[in-house]
């Protein structure tokens, strides 16, 4: 966790709709999701409500919460109980959350989640390879890439791969002794 900042992850609640909206878009972060980074900045509350609505259903989506504040959102996806896996999904919404270790400390907690009491032994992910500040908190946390999806975004009229990264119960294991 960041010194300065208290992360945590917790429910989605109503009033995470304004919070939402107020955010609006970030042209940079919407590009390294895989849009466009002409997307508009402004949200509408259809589209805030849509957000709330999809998160609140996740059985494993959780708000990233910044002091108090919404930061982002992570989440769980295809989970496998037979093969104890699972994919991991996350983001940050404002350009003013970036590069202060909020992201790391968010993918720690999930992956707190995953490895304890979730019971996981892996957790992957999916990232374009030009992003390289999340490579860089992915690495930090312990994911390791494993592979390359050649040309398989098309972002801002050009093809992008993306790298697949996973982390295995014992790497976490080993990280938090150090």
């Amino acid at each position: 966790m960041t010194p300065e900042h208290s992360v945590t992850l917790r429910a989605p609640l109503p009033s995470d709709i304004d919070a939402r909206l107020a955010l609006g878009y970030s042209a940079e972060i919407n590009r390294m999701f895989g849009g466009s980074a002409g997307t508009h900045t402004d949200m509408t509350r259809e589209q805030a409500s849509a957000w709330y609505r999809k998160l609140a259903d996740h059985p494993c989506g959780w708000i990233i919460e910044v002091d108090g504040a919404l930061a982002g959102e992570a989440r769980l996806d295809n989970i496998n109980r037979q093969d104890q896996r699972a994919r991991m999904a996350i983001g940050l919404f404002s350009d003013r959350s970036l590069g202060r270790g909020i992201g790391r400390a968010a993918v720690r907690l999930v992956l707190d989640q995953a490895f304890g009491d979730m019971g996981l032994h892996r957790v992957d992910l999916r990232v374009l390879s030009f992003n390289e500040r999340a490579i860089r908190c992915y690495r930090a946390c312990g994911f390791r890439h494993e592979g390359t999806e050649r040309e398989s975004a098309f972002v801002d009229g050009a093809r992008h791969d993306d790298w697949i990264m996973g982390i295995l119960r014992p790497e976490y294991e080993a990280s938090l002794a150090h």
